[in-house]
């Protein structure tokens, strides 16, 4: 475990997957930690893919599973400070089974302020062109019910979410959750392993308040182009996903490379993916 802590904020990071496990503002756990046992992760790191993302590459099919690998693999310190560190994953002959594109992932977290950076850079060391998409799944303690909470946008909004079946694939149908710069927030918000997919968004941040509290969290995404909202069953928390790519169609098998949201890294070059998380 790496500790990062200020004079705001104390987060502890597993080597396992890069995952912060706990994050502290001012002494308050600002992390799920599965009070109820429905979710046992905290804030993984999805990629090549988020969500249900077939990969094929020149014709042929991968057994990708849904979010990648990144969030099961053991990365290596690569450097650390007070206040930031960075984690890396390097190809190796597993990932090459199911992606198979040699890369350097560094994820790298840093705290400024009362704000975490986050940062997914990918790097390519060989000599042709490398895919990947990605995403990140940080979950937010809620204060009380979730029907006590709202997420609030800077612009108006239309929220279309995007409707996924069993499989987690989209289905063609999209869900009117009404227009404007707020979406509140239902106790059954949601629920039993459905999610709120959001794309097309013309905001490129959002803010989770409490009704008794006042905000807690802004999320900016201005790296990706997709929000999505989860949470597992009965559980005080909400997770906030900003999205490279969406999960693909019910009997979509379009190649890798061709996917929007997908991101080409030419030979020798990288490419970076940032948000930022904000805590009141």
């Amino acid at each position: 475990m790496i500790i990062l802590a200020n004079e705001h904020i104390r987060m502890t990071v597993s080597e396992t997957g890069a995952e912060p496990v706990s994050l502290l503002y001012h002494g308050r756990e600002r992390l799920w930690q599965n009070e109820n046992g429905s979710w046992a992760g905290h804030a993984p790191v999805l990629f090549p893919v988020a969500g249900n993302c077939h990969m094929r590459v020149e014709g042929k099919n991968y057994p990708l599973g849904r979010h990648g690998f990144a969030r099961r693999k053991r990365f290596c310190v690569l450097n650390a400070a007070p206040d930031t560190a960075t984690f890396r994953l390097l190809s190796d002959a597993e990932t090459q089974a199911v992606y198979p594109f040699a890369f350097v992932l560094d994820v790298t977290y840093a705290l400024r302020g009362n704000s975490l950076e986050i940062c997914y850079e990918v790097q390519n060391p060989t000599e042709k062109p490398l895919y990947f998409a990605c995403g990140g799944h940080l979950s937010h303690a809620l204060f009380g019910p979730v029907g006590e909470h709202l997420l609030i946008f800077p612009e108006e909004e239309v929220f279309l979410s995007h409707e996924h079946d069993d499989d987690g694939l989209l289905t063609g149908q999209t869900s009117d959750m009404g227009w404007g710069k707020t979406l509140a927030l239902s106790d059954d918000f949601y629920h039993d392993g459905k999610t709120l997919i959001l794309c097309g968004l013309r905001s490129r941040s959002v803010t989770l308040v409490s009704r008794s509290v006042g905000p807690l969290a802004e999320v900016s995404f201005a790296g990706f182009g997709n929000l999505l909202l989860w949470r597992p069953e009965g559980a005080r928390m909400l997770c906030v996903e900003p999205w490279s790519n969406l999960p693909d169609r019910a009997g979509e098998e379009r190649e890798f490379k061709e996917k929007e949201g997908v991101f080409a890294v030419l030979p020798g070059e990288r490419k970076r993916c940032l948000y930022t998380v904000t805590y009141f």
